[in-house]
């Protein structure tokens, strides 16, 4: 895959501590406990988790890849729109 931003990689850290699928609320949790980002940054931050996964994920209409490709990273959970989120392929990220 090619470089991924600190948000990608923070994201896929995360769930992965957290077992592979979570809710986004444990995933905001998650980020911010890891503090790898400087959260004060950004006025929401959430949005910024938000957005790299709906970009990654097939499910969502913001997605630009194809389904299945490299690109097509998460997936939810119980359908669109109910906040959790999975990795479809668990690879470890540190």
């Amino acid at each position: 895959m090619a470089q991924q931003s600190i948000w990608l990689e923070e994201i896929l850290s995360s769930l992965q501590e957290l077992g592979g699928v979570a809710s986004l609320n444990d995933i905001y949790i998650k980020v911010q406990k890891r503090n790898k980002i400087n959260l004060e940054l950004y006025i929401d931050w959430k949005s910024q988790i938000r957005k790299h996964i709906y970009l990654h994920s097939s499910d969502c209409k913001i997605f630009k890849g194809n389904a299945g490709d490299e690109s097509d990273i998460f997936y939810a959970k119980n359908g669109k729109g109910k906040g959790v989120w999975g990795v479809r392929k668990l690879i470890k990220y540190n």
